[in-house]
C-alpha cells in the first residue's frame, strides 16, 4: 500500500455534548470542487494530528480520531463494515484501497482515521486529509477533507457520492457523532469539507445550527437513467424511451456506423482484455482533448496508473466494466464504467471522432447502446454521474444534485471573505434566487 505505517496510533478522548450550542448563519458559496471557498491551497502549517485522548462519545457511539497507522488492519475492519453499510462504489473498499496506494508519502501522512462505535462495534469508518486552504487566496484556513486530499493532482479522479461509510440503520446518528467529534477534538481546524456527497444529512445540518457553525453547500447537477422495466421480456427498447429529436439522432448516427460494418458492442471479458481496452480508450481520449488545446484526464500519469490498478483489483468481482463499439474493423468509442448496487456509472469514455465525416455523435451511439446492454444484463439504473452536459439532458430521465458541503468555524478570516463576496455580488446584480443552495439561518 501507499500508505507509510505511522507506528503506534493513540485516540483522543472527550465527551460531546449538544447542549449549549446556538446559531447559525449559512451562506451560499460560489462554485468550487474540493475547497467551496474558491480559494487555492497551500501545504503551511497544518493542524496536528490528534493523538493523545479517550474516544469521544455521543448518544452511546464512541468516536476515535487518530493517524492511519495500519492500512492492511483497516481493509478488514472496512469491508466488515461494508456488509452492514450502503456504501457507494467510492466509498467501497475497491475504490478506497486504490485511493490509498494512489497517495504519495507526503498525503499518507496528513491521513487521519476516523472511527466510530456502538458497544465495541465499528459502526463508521472516514479517512479525513490534513490541509491548508486560503481564503481570498491570502487567508491561511486549515480543513480537514473527507476522501480528498485538496491537491489537484491527486484529486483529479473525480470520485462521487462522498460520504463516511455508516451502518445504513443508524447512519444519521453517526454521521452527527462524527463531524461533532472532529469540531470538537480538532480546535485548530476551521473548516470541515465534504466534496461531492450525494446526500447531506439533516441531522448534521441541525448540529450546525446548534454550534454556531457556517453550512455551505454548492450543488451540481448530476444525471441517471431509470432502467426499471426495460430489460424485461417485451419492453421497449431504451432508443424508443427518448425524445423524438434525440430518438432520431441516435438512429441516424447508427446507420452512419453500419455503412462501415457491422455495429459490434464488446464487453470485456478478462483482465487482461480490460486493460487493453481502458489503453484503447485513453488514446482516442486524449486525442480529441489535446486536439482541443487541453490536456485530457490521462495527461496525469498518476491517474493512469490508478485505474489500471483498479481494473486489476475489482474487474474479477464484477465491479469494472469496459465496453468498445466497434463499426466493422473500425473503433467509435470505449466506455469505462463501475457496476455497484444494480447501477453502472458511466465513468469515462474516448471516443473516435474521425471514423465517419458528417457529424455522427459517437458518444450517444455509444452510451444508448451501453444503457440497452445495462438494462438488459437486468441493472436497475444507468448513472450519467455529475457535470453539466447536452448529451446527459438528452439521454437521462432523472437529474439529482451533487453537492460539495462544509461546515465553517466563524473568524475574522471567514468574515473578511463573506464581506468581500456580498460586496462583489452587490456588485453584479446579486439576488437570493441566483445563489446556490442555502440554509437559512434561525
Amino acid at each position: 500500500m501507499g500508505v507509510p505505517s505511522a507506528g503506534r496510533a493513540e485516540v483522543r478522548t472527550a465527551r460531546w455534548s449538544p447542549a449549549g450550542h446556538a446559531g447559525l448563519e449559512a451562506r451560499s458559496a460560489s462554485p468550487g470542487s474540493l475547497n467551496p471557498a474558491g480559494a487555492p491551497v497551500c501545504a503551511a502549517s497544518l493542524p496536528a494530528a490528534p493523538a493523545h485522548a479517550a474516544p469521544s462519545v455521543a448518544g452511546g457511539l464512541q468516536v476515535q480520531i487518530g493517524p492511519l497507522a495500519d492500512p492492511g488492519a483497516l481493509a478488514l475492519e472496512w469491508q466488515a463494515l461494508e456488509r452492514e453499510a450502503a456504501p457507494s462504489f467510492f466509498t467501497s473498499w475497491t475504490w478506497m484501497a486504490c485511493w490509498l496506494e494512489h497517495l504519495d508519502g507526503a498525503a499518507a501522512r496528513r491521513l487521519l482515521l476516523l472511527r466510530v462505535q456502538e458497544g465495541g462495534r465499528t459502526v463508521g469508518l472516514g479517512l479525513w486529509s490534513r490541509r491548508t486552504l486560503r481564503r481570498l487566496r491570502c487567508l491561511p484556513s486549515r480543513a480537514l477533507l473527507l476522501h480528498a486530499t485538496g491537491r489537484p493532482e491527486l484529486d483529479d479522479l473525480s470520485a462521487e457520492h462522498n460520504a463516511l461509510l455508516a451502518r445504513a440503520d443508524i447512519a444519521g446518528a453517526v454521521e452527527t457523532a462524527a463531524f461533532a467529534a472532529l469540531l470538537e477534538r480538532c480546535p485548530g481546524v476551521d473548516q470541515v469539507v465534504v466534496p461531492r456527497a450525494s446526500v447531506l444529512q439533516p441531522a448534521v445540518a441541525a448540529l450546525a445550527v446548534r454550534a454556531g457553525l457556517r453550512l455551505r453547500s454548492t450543488p451540481e447537477p448530476a444525471y441517471r437513467i431509470d432502467l426499471q422495466g426495460l430489460g424485461t421480456p417485451g419492453a421497449r427498447p431504451y432508443l424508443d424511451t427518448l425524445g423524438t429529436a434525440t430518438r432520431s439522432t441516435v438512429r441516424r448516427s447508427l446507420r452512419l456506423y453500419e455503412a462501415l460494418g457491422p455495429l459490434r458492442l464488446d464487453v470485456a471479458g478478462s483482465v487482461p482484455e480490460a486493460l487493453h481496452f481502458l489503453e484503447r480508450l485513453a488514446h482516442w481520449h486524449q486525442r480529441v482533448w489535446r486536439a482541443r488545446g487541453l490536456p485530457g484526464a490521462f495527461a496525469n500519469q498518476r491517474f493512469e496508473a490508478f485505474h489500471r490498478r483498479l481494473v486489476a483489483r475489482g474487474f474479477d468481482t464484477g465491479a469494472i466494466r469496459l465496453l468498445r463499439l466497434r463499426a466493422g474493423a473500425h473503433d467509435v468509442g470505449l466506455l469505462y464504467a463501475f457496476v455497484h448496487r444494480g447501477q453502472m456509472l458511466a465513468y469515462q469514455s474516448g471516443l473516435c471522432l474521425d471514423v465517419v465525416e458528417r457529424n455522427h455523435h459517437p458518444g450517444l451511439a455509444l452510451h444508448a447502446l451501453a444503457v440497452q446492454h445495462a438494462a438488459d444484463v437486468g441493472l436497475s439504473g444507468y448513472d450519467l454521474m455529475a457535470g453539466e452536459a447536452r448529451y446527459k439532458r438528452q439521454l437521462a430521465n432523472i437529474c439529482y444534485p451533487m453537492l460539495t458541503w462544509s461546515l465553517h468555524r466563524p473568524g475574522p478570516a471567514l468574515w473578511l471573505e463573506e464581506g468581500w463576496r456580498a460586496l462583489k455580488r452587490r456588485a453584479a446584480g446579486w439576488t437570493p434566487a441566483a445563489a446556490g443552495h442555502e440554509v437559512p439561518g434561525p
